[in-house]
């Protein structure tokens, strides 16, 4: 009885030794890019070019500038993608080097993640942001960043327009 005590005390303790959710809030983003906030607040992003996302129309599309987020600790980052609407930043796309360590800090962080079988990617969500995990290739890894506080300020500009329509009848 005692063993099964100290067994089942051992499984709770792990559980709550792993950050999970709120830590994903509280991170909001990769390094020093928040979800969210303006894109000209980071002089390390520049603008790329316009592009065509399936929920935000008109967005663009913001890469590292040369010197800027080069590595994640000892991995080499290969590209970093920022995607905004209204200079807001939505999505952040960044891949690495593939490293068992890298998969280890996350589950660190944020705890056991989730698997998705459909697109065959591990990911971690909180009521904010989702964060994405797959291999990209054989020896790099994707990780993508999107906020649901973008989808919801944009339901809430489609719900405007159509209040400001029905103002003007």
């Amino acid at each position: 009885m005692a063993l099964r005590f100290v067994i089942l005390f051992l499984m709770m303790s792990g559980k709550l030794l792993a950050q999970g959710a709120e830590e994903l809030d509280r991170r909001n983003g990769f390094k020093d890019i928040k979800m969210t906030s303006n894109i000209a607040e980071y002089e390390g992003l520049e603008y790329k070019k316009d592009i065509e996302d399936e929920v935000f129309p008109q967005a663009k599309l913001y890469t590292a500038k040369k010197g800027y987020y080069e590595n994640i600790g000892s991995l080499k980052i290969f590209d970093l993608e920022v995607k905004v609407y209204k200079d807001s930043i939505f999505e952040i796309k960044v891949i690495t080097e593939k490293d068992p360590n890298l998969y280890k800090g996350l589950k660190k962080a944020f705890g056991e993640p989730e698997f998705a079988y459909r697109s065959s990617k591990y990911y971690w969500q909180s009521e904010r942001l989702k964060l994405m995990y797959s291999s990209h290739s054989n020896n790099k890894i994707e990780m993508v960043y999107r906020s649901y506080l973008m989808n919801d300020k944009l339901k809430e500009e489609k719900k405007q327009e159509v209040e400001e329509i029905v103002d003007d009848f």
